[in-house]
Order: C-alpha cells, then sequence, then structure tokens
C-alpha cells in the first residue's frame, strides 16, 4: 500500500469534530470494504485535513452578520477531512457559527440557500424519524436523533451528497452548523 497524500493543516483537527468524523470514517470504511478488491501494491490512499472551513467550504453563504463559534478551548470553529482511495473516497467540511438574530430569521435565510441544490427536507418536526425525501436518488432520510437541541435542521441533496444546516438558540442569538458530506462508492 503506497500513501500518495497526508496534509494536515493548523496542528490537529479541532477536538468538537473529531468523533463525529471519526464516526463517518469508521461507518464509510466499513460500508465500502464490500464495494470491491484492489491489488494491495497498487492501492494508492489520499488522505486530507483541514483544521478550518466556512460557508463557502461548505458551499452555502455566510449569513450576514455572522461570525465564527468556538466552544472554550478551540482553536478552530470548522474542519474538513477527506479520503479517497480507488473503492471509495468521501469528504466531509463542517462549520460552526453564531449570529445576534434570532434562530427563526436564520434559519429561514438558510432553507432558501439549500433550496438551489433541490427539494429541502426539514428535519425539525417531532415526527421527523418517519421523513423521507423520495424526490432524490439515494433517498434522503431524517435520522430519529439528528434534531438534538437544536430548533431547526436542515437538508438537501441524496444520501451520498448532502448539506445539512441545524439551528440553534444561544446567549440571546443564535448558534448554527453547516456540514457538507460527500460519499464516492465505486463499484
Amino acid at each position: 500500500m503506497r500513501i500518495r497524500t497526508l496534509q494536515v493543516r493548523d496542528g490537529i483537527m479541532n477536538k468538537r469534530f473529531a468523533g463525529p468524523v471519526a464516526v463517518a470514517v469508521l461507518s464509510l470504511t466499513l460500508g465500502a470494504c464490500t464495494a470491491g478488491e484492489a491489488d494491495a501494491d497498487g492501492l494508492e490512499i489520499s488522505f486530507k485535513a483541514r483544521d478550518e472551513a466556512t460557508p463557502r467550504d461548505v458551499g452555502l453563504p455566510a449569513y450576514p452578520g455572522a461570525r465564527e463559534y468556538r466552544e472554550p478551548g478551540d482553536s478552530s470553529a470548522g474542519a474538513a477531512v477527506g479520503l479517497s482511495t480507488p473503492l471509495f473516497g468521501f469528504m466531509v467540511v463542517a462549520t460552526d457559527m453564531e449570529s445576534s438574530d434570532d434562530p427563526q430569521k436564520v434559519a429561514a435565510f438558510y432553507k432558501r440557500a439549500l433550496a438551489k441544490y433541490g427539494p429541502v427536507l426539514d428535519c425539525s418536526d417531532a415526527d421527523r424519524s418517519k421523513r423521507s425525501n423520495a424526490d432524490h436518488d439515494g433517498d434522503l432520510e431524517c435520522e430519529s436523533d439528528e434534531r438534538g437541541d437544536h430548533e431547526a435542521v436542515y437538508k438537501v441533496g441524496t444520501k451520498n451528497k448532502q448539506r445539512i444546516v441545524a439551528v440553534k438558540s444561544h446567549d440571546g442569538g443564535t448558534r448554527f452548523s453547516l456540514v457538507y458530506l460527500h460519499v464516492r462508492e465505486d463499484k
């Protein structure tokens, strides 16, 4: 096995994103292991990690007047991680932001912004575990635990290529997360 690219900028990836990214890597790796076989001598793997991300990196506009949100002790408000092999690949980009505007205003802004990618799936309501967007290949669905303490959660795209926005009240304003997930499965 030959490692072609290893890139880490600005130190170790933000601890806040390490857990979710590790779960995504493990899930994608286990799911893709059955995608095919390759000769180990010619296998090329590319891994990239960056301890920063912006709304633009997610493919969404920055909310007017918003600023990065960092947990105390964190050096960054976002992260980008990607892995590419001949059998599969993935890219996860995530960033946390905050605004003094109310959550409904921020949620409405991002619901409109997501619409440029197709029909927006609203995972905000109590019956979210039964919601899906059959208009897409890959059948994008709301997960039962996805909302957490967020007041609004929106998704657009497909199971393998999606953008997610999660919005909640925070210190008299709004805190929101923007995520881009792209999974490539070669068959």
